[in-house]
């Protein structure tokens, strides 16, 4: 291409990506030029060269359905291999092609395509020597992120620039004119290394991603036979030493680990006295079984360290360590370090110099014979290679970039651990198609997102090699670091989700769903409320007009809360069994931060208001107004239960008729504990699971009395039942003061002629919460320890599948299931599983 000016040898290269783009090559030309094209004039110039013969041309590895021209260019950039620089030749020098400006000069030149990502890029492989870069870039996508330096893995600083210099001679026109640059000057800030590395210099002057690892020190490290057991051995009881320094004996504070980022270079000793004035020491018992104890730990003074397991560790070095042997201390250390290994070795470990660690994260044998991290400084000889950027500025008449790459590195190559900024857009893209589901993602869930794998599969026109997925590390080996790919996730997150997705990104969603017309309304309430002593309860209420229309017919509702879908957050549904379907449905869902009475007031509270106004009718109760819901089953949990009955008393406070089952009472008058003895039950499963807890406690014949407890039939003399109970030991008499006076709705809700509910009632309606234990186990399958908005959105898809399945069913009567849940189907099921529950009991007994 030294026929072609610069300006020509762009057109080239960015034709040669176009035609990629579209999925064509240039040999497809061929087959158009003879029907289709005009021949060629006289005055037409001479045939190009194949940009596929050209060096440093960007591979082809984009396939056509790619959704953007910006992601092929830096995924193949991410691929590209920049070709040696070329010297100057004498006619170069003749004509002025070496000169930069007036007072500067290059040796050599090379030149990248547009997109092209250089991480290494070529220096001066001899003092005062530069080598000329130059990019082509496009104008019309060009960012200040996507400046050629900001893909350079050397940390660079000390700049100094930005002016307008005049003419920069390299850089011309469409006319071969010089064209006006800013110039910025900055210089490599080499590496920081540790104290226990040796002051060997190690100098280079062009590399790339795949040499890297063979200049890299790590691998010159002279290592032992790898994975030995002597080795394992020796690490593992150093490793035990160490961990019990920085632990120490701290009875009053305990810590759970160490923060390497954060530790001064002190001495261990000193660090275990800051923790307990005792000694550390390790003694044989009489089976000549080792452990270690703190001087301090006694039969009175139990919280200091006792460990007792020490099978993993080489006792004889270990109980050196401890006594401070150093005459076994260096026989071990010393024989280490013949092998390969042990604190006596010099260090490997470098990083950048913008890097927060300030000390290694390797444990060394000082001079004075202590043991101590080494303190990361700045590589003992200062990096000379500069870097000088010229930068148009008419990026339009003249697309391109020089960058002067002076001297060479004093340093071995950094790793590879920045992620160059085209290739961050294209993961910020790969994220972006999870959608919603973005709320809760992280580097080990996108793997799960059939969008995201798809689309990384798309990128990098993945051809399953080995069988094998495509993995971010494929698209750059920085990406392998699940801690830098969870800071990119997080940064794309912030983007979409200002709020965040905590509580404050649910009230930015409920107030977005405010918005939507009724039927399309999802998060109604994202709310705060003060209640005892001044503690605040969040809630927030999700649920459609749907299923609000499903809750106000419901006759008989399942109640239960989760604890382990959303974190910091317990989930509450409402269930009930849609006959007309045969299927549960839920017919609210919240999330909540407190299980109060008066949280729970709040709670239902908000739901009833919300399904009255999105159907028009008011929540009733059979009991207060003569329709509406009979009965309500839950778990015996206290708040729960006294908050619908504080709910029904602020509910009937207008009503001044007599009570049903109680004319002599107004229904105004009843206490929330009269309300719940007229329509709650507890949950069988729930109060026999219970029972059994207390079974090694009690007699068969207690035990047994306190099954019979949930009945609806009545006891011959439930009195003498109670007295069994109550003369069957501590706790069983325990669990009845409970029964009677401290959770005072229980008995009634368990034991049919306590209550007011009518047989009828109470036979017809489910004697356990397990609807709600199956929606719960459905939205388990989609995840747990979820944040409140990956939960609230997760809900959401839950909840919308089933009413569209809902429709379909009413629309073409097609169930989820071959076989439709009828009562027939239900009872067998039932049947099946209290014979295998009984069969299994007689096994586990």
């Amino acid at each position: 291409m030294s026929f072609l000016t610069d300006f020509q040898r762009s057109a080239v290269q960015s034709a040669q990506i176009l035609l990629e783009n579209a999925g064509l090559s240039p040999r497809d030309l061929d087959s158009f030029s003879s029907s289709s094209s005009p021949s060629p004039s006289p005055s037409s110039p001479s045939p190009l060269p194949s940009p596929s013969s050209l060096p440093g041309t960007l591979p082809k590895i984009c396939p056509a359905s790619l959704s953007t021209r910006n992601t092929c260019l830096a995924v193949a950039g991410a691929h590209y291999t920049p070709p040696p620089a070329r010297p100057f030749t004498a006619e170069d020098h003749m004509q002025g092609r070496h000169r930069v400006t007036r007072k500067t000069s290059a040796h050599a030149i090379v030149e990248h395509p547009i997109g092209a990502i250089v991480e290494y890029p070529q220096t001066g492989c001899h003092a005062n020597e530069s080598i000329a870069h130059i990019f082509h870039i496009d104008p019309s996508t060009f960012t200040s992120t996507l400046r050629p330096k900001s893909s350079f893995q050397y940390s660079l600083g000390d700049g100094h620039g930005g002016q307008i210099i005049g003419k920069c001679l390299m850089l011309r026109d469409a006319g071969g004119q010089p064209v006006s640059c800013a110039k910025l000057r900055t210089s490599c800030k080499g590496l920081k290394i540790c104290s226990g590395r040796q002051h060997n210099i190690s100098a280079h002057h062009f590399t790339n991603v795949s040499e890297v690892l063979a200049h890299h020190p790590s691998a010159l490290r002279p290592r032992g036979p790898a994975g030995t057991a002597d080795q394992e051995l020796f690490e593992k009881t150093l490793a035990f030493f160490v961990a019990l320094c920085l632990r120490g004996c701290s009875p009053h504070s305990p810590t759970d680990g160490h923060n390497n980022n954060s530790t001064t270079n002190t001495d261990i000793v000193e660090d275990i006295k800051k923790k307990c004035n005792g000694r550390l020491v390790m003694h044989f018992d009489a089976y000549n079984q080792p452990f270690i104890r703190c001087s301090l730990h006694s039969r009175i003074a139990r919280s200091h360290l006792f460990i007792r397991n020490l099978q993993e560790s080489d006792t004889c070095y270990l109980q050196a360590l401890l006594d401070d042997d150093r005459h076994i201390i260096t026989k071990c250390e010393q024989l280490a370090m013949s092998r390969g290994y042990g604190p006596l070795m010099p260090c490997s470990f470098v990083t950048g110099p913008s890097s927060q660690k300030q000390v290694c994260p390797h444990w060394h044998r000082q001079a004075d014979g202590t043991l101590k991290q080494g303190v990361l400084r700045k590589w003992g000889h200062n990096c000379v290679a500069s870097f000088d950027i010229y930068v148009p500025e008419d990026l339009f008449a003249c697309p391109r970039i020089l960058v002067l790459c002076t001297n060479p590195h004093s340093h071995p190559p950094p790793l590879p651990v920045k992620t160059p900024p085209p290739l961050i857009d294209v993961f910020h893209g790969l994220v972006s198609l999870m959608k919603w589901k973005l709320a809760d993602a992280t580097p080990r869930r996108i793997y799960l997102d059939t969008a995201f794998v798809e689309g990384l599969h798309q990128v990098l026109d993945w051809q399953f090699p080995d069988g094998r997925d495509a993995m971010l590390q494929d698209l750059h080996p920085s990406l392998a670091n699940l801690d830098h790919v969870r800071r990119l996730i997080n940064l794309t997150r912030s983007t979409k989700y200002p709020s965040g997705t905590g509580f404050e990104g649910a009230c930015r969603l409920a107030n977005e769903h405010a918005s939507l017309p009724l039927e399309q309304r999802y998060v109604r309430c994202a709310e705060t409320h003060v209640i005892d002593h001044g503690v605040e309860f969040k809630l927030v209420v999700c649920m459609t007009s749907r299923m609000s229309s499903h809750l106000v017919q419901a006759k008989r509702l399942s109640v239960d809360t989760s604890f382990k879908r959303a974190q910091g957050w317990q989930e509450f549904e409402i269930e009930s069994w849609d006959s007309e379907h045969c299927r549960s449905v839920v017919s609210a869902r919240a999330f909540t931060t407190s299980q109060s009475a008066k949280a729970h007031l709040i709670l239902f509270q908000r739901i009833f208001d919300i399904a009255s106004a999105d159907t028009g009718h008011s929540f009733s109760f059979q009991h207060i107004h003569g329709f509406g819901c009979e009965i309500v089953i839950a778990d015996s949990h206290k708040g729960q239960g006294l908050g619908l009955g504080m709910y029904c008393v602020q509910l009937s406070r207008s009503i001044s008729t007599p009570c049903v089952h109680e004319p002599h009472r107004r229904v105004c008058d009843l206490s929330p504990y009269d309300h719940l003895r007229r329509f709650y039950r507890l949950c069988v499963a729930h109060f026999k699971r219970n029972v059994h807890a207390l079974r090694t406690h009690v007699s068969d014949e207690v035990y047994s009395a306190m099954l019979s407890l949930a009945t609806c039939e009545e006891h011959p003399d439930i009195q003498r039942t109670f007295n069994t109970i109550r003369c069957g030991g501590p706790k069983a008499a325990a669990w009845l003061k409970d029964k009677l006076e401290g959770t005072k709705f229980a008995l009634p809700a368990l034991y049919q002629p306590m209550s007011l509910i009518p047989l009828a009632l109470w036979k017809a309606s489910p004697s356990t919460t397990n609807g709600n234990e199956q929606a719960h186990r459905n939205a388990y399958r989609e995840g747990v320890h979820l944040t409140l908005l990956a939960g609230i959105m997760k809900g959401m898809k839950f909840d919308q599948g089933a009413t569209s399945s809902m429709n379909v069913h009413a629309t073409f009567g097609i169930s989820t299931r071959d076989q439709e849940a009828t009562q027939v189907y239900r009872a067998t099921r039932c049947i099946v599983r209290q014979s295998t529950s009984f069969i299994l009991n007689i096994e586990y007994n």
